[in-house]
């Protein structure tokens, strides 16, 4: 049985001694989301969008951001460091009860912020949020080439169920796969 997880912001410290505040995300955030997302898909070719891709207007993400909100069964996270926001996440499932059992997790973190523990603490949280809620497992998709965050979520315990061949166009015009990487919390017992 799924359950309702309550919500509380909650900081941790950074590898440099700032702290990080996370909180969840409202449809008052659209504005600093259309200018968030363009920037870290250009520093990054990990994510979704190719640069220049994402071109939801304000009015449009804030639809968006209420259509999540008002889903029980999604988790969505701002994370900032000295009133800056620094990353993204979430997990989100269906409530249909056929695959209500799991859900599929998402981050972004700024690269300014790459290596200081921002995407293994927020990791943990959304893991943890997973475990709360009664999911079977919680999975994610990653950029083979993406082979810190492929160590990070081994070391954490998930583990590859799978692999699609050729699956992304990267920046220098090749072919990379994408992996579907999972945690399952029945191992646990």
């Amino acid at each position: 049985m799924v359950q309702k997880v309550p919500f509380k912001t909650f900081s941790f410290t950074l590898m440099d001694g700032r702290t990080c505040h996370v909180r969840l995300v409202t449809e008052d955030d659209a504005p600093v989301l259309c200018e968030f997302l363009p920037q870290s898909h250009q520093e990054s070719d990990f994510l979704q969008f190719m640069p220049g891709e994402f071109t939801k207007t304000v009015e449009q993400e804030r639809e968006y951001l209420r259509e999540r909100l008002a889903n029980d069964s999604c988790l969505q996270v701002a994370l900032e460091v000295d009133g800056e926001l620094v990353g993204l996440g979430g997990a989100w499932s269906t409530e249909y009860r056929r695959f209500a059992h799991h859900a599929e997790l998402g981050l972004t973190v700024r690269k300014v912020y790459w290596g200081l523990g921002i995407g293994r603490n927020l990791m943990e949280f959304i893991v943890e949020w997973g475990r709360q809620r009664g999911l079977h497992k919680i999975y994610l998709r990653v950029f083979a080439h993406n082979l810190r965050a492929v160590k990070l979520y081994l070391a954490m315990g998930f583990v590859e169920e799978g692999r699609l061949k050729e699956d992304l166009l990267r920046r220098d015009g090749s072919y990379g796969d994408t992996i579907i990487m999972a945690f399952y919390y029945a191992d646990e017992v």
